[in-house]
């Protein structure tokens, strides 16, 4: 999966392969849709925008500039 730390929160979000978006801040972890709504979990907000960058409509792979295909930066741990 491809993660992504919040520049703000320091959280990290992460895509699932069902395009879902798992946030992780200090250990609360919650699930979240392509626009930012809560699925599950403890963690019951987050930033939709990331969300929607991350997991909402993509450019097609290998399309220059479609943030999928971006190499991951460093996850904290």
């Amino acid at each position: 999966m491809r993660a992504r730390v919040h520049p703000l929160s320091g959280a990290v979000y992460d895509v699932l392969a069902d395009n879902l978006i798992e946030v992780n801040l200090h250990g609360r972890v919650g699930r979240f849709d392509s626009q930012g709504r809560w699925l599950s979990g403890e963690l019951r907000s987050c930033d939709p925008q990331l969300c929607g960058w991350l997991a909402g409509p993509q450019l097609p792979a290998g399309v220059p500039g479609n943030p999928k295909d971006f190499q991951p930066g460093p996850v904290p741990q």
